[in-house]
């Protein structure tokens, strides 16, 4: 089964016969700032993520079959040639970059692609005619809520005060149905963001500083955490949809836009609540990750690599479950996000109406 490969450190990334080459870079640091980003790198061993079940060869080398590798998540500073990347394209792998800070910074998506005028036809005019976008909009709009809700009646049941929040998003459910666009609705998003966001520190046993949701920069520890690991679900949105015959251009929430990939983000609105959501739970509520893997500075809060590590690991074991879905239906929640592209496909064809997963847990 293919993995998703995450690359840590500063790497050349090259082609050797048909494994991927990742080669440690050691180089010069020119400011004080780039130095601490280094010395902190160096002090952790494990460079690469892959499936445990995997092996990456030991050494400043490490030869990868490609046929083990799903797409790569770069954190560092990589360099590659144009030679690379058609390797990556023969393989149809896509390469999402961040950068240290966790921020997105781009994607390659190989050229090869499931494509489709008809899907293209479609897509675009369910976005042009308002009642139309609004059917898919509100279905993404809900679902997020519900998902919301299920991981704060989880941990309810779990003895956690959290009825308030849970009536108030469950009355602000039906206002989604109602609503008259778009940009209503992007409200009644916001305002049950804000509302599952305040119940978050009746579930955390850890000490830990959250109040409210801050993004640009994430000023504390969860919001680190949030801003990390929504950027990863949107990349796997993006891989989902990329091997589908949907376009990441048009979205129904988000607004299309240059450079802008609305339907990532429209996807990922459903699974943000179970991928990364429930990773931070887990991770701080078995002190996994705490206050001590961060960095803070002029008002930015920084992950440490190593909790990095620690998030990456835990997301891909949620990733890699095996749910039962439609009573008799498995699959692992990575293909449920593929699932979710053929059943808004069905949708544009006409088959069938768009309903959205909506987790039990």
């Amino acid at each position: 089964m293919k993995q998703q490969l995450y690359i840590f450190s500063d790497t050349l990334l090259k082609r050797k016969d048909s494994s991927l080459l990742c080669e440690k870079i050691t180089q010069e640091v020119e400011n004080e700032e780039e130095q601490d980003n280094q010395d902190e790198r160096a002090s952790q061993q494990d460079e690469f993520y892959l499936d445990p079940d995997c092996i990456i060869p030991s050494g400043e080398k490490k030869y990868i079959p490609v046929e083990s590798i799903d797409a790569i998540f770069t954190f560092g500073s990589v360099r590659f040639n144009s030679r690379f990347l058609y390797f990556l394209s023969q393989n149809k792998i896509p390469l999402h970059a961040f950068n240290f800070n966790g921020s997105f910074a781009g994607s390659f998506l190989p050229a090869e692609r499931n494509v489709s005028g008809t899907t293209l036809i479609l897509q675009a005019a369910h976005y042009g005619k308002q009642s139309k976008r609004m059917i898919v909009a509100k279905a993404f709009t809900a679902a997020s809520a519900k998902n919301c809700l299920s991981n704060l009646k989880y941990h309810k049941s779990r003895g956690a005060h959290v009825s308030e929040q849970i009536d108030y998003i469950e009355e602000m459910l039906a206002y989604i149905e109602t609503a008259y666009d778009v940009q209503e609705l992007l409200g009644i998003e916001g305002t049950i963001k804000k509302e599952y966001y305040s119940a978050w520190r009746h579930i955390f046993r850890y000490p830990v500083e959250f109040i409210h949701r801050v993004k640009n920069p994430p000023n504390n520890l969860i919001n680190a955490l949030i801003s990390y690991g929504n950027m990863i679900v949107y990349s796997i949105c993006l891989n989902m949809i990329y091997q589908t015959r949907l376009y990441p251009e048009i979205g129904f929430i988000h607004e299309t836009g240059e450079g802008k990939l609305p339907l990532c983000y429209d996807l990922a609105d459903i699974f943000k609540p179970i991928f990364t959501d429930r990773t931070i739970f887990k991770v701080i509520n078995k002190n996994m990750i705490s206050e001590n893997d961060c960095i803070r500075k002029n008002g930015r809060c920084l992950l440490k690599e190593n909790a990095k590590k620690i998030f990456v690991s835990e997301l891909e074991a949620k990733l890699s479950t095996t749910i039962t879905i439609e009573e008799t239906r498995k699959m692992s929640y990575k293909r449920l996000v593929k699932e979710e592209c053929y059943k808004l496909i069905k949708h544009l064809n006409g088959e069938e109406e768009y309903k959205p997963y909506v987790s039990k847990w």
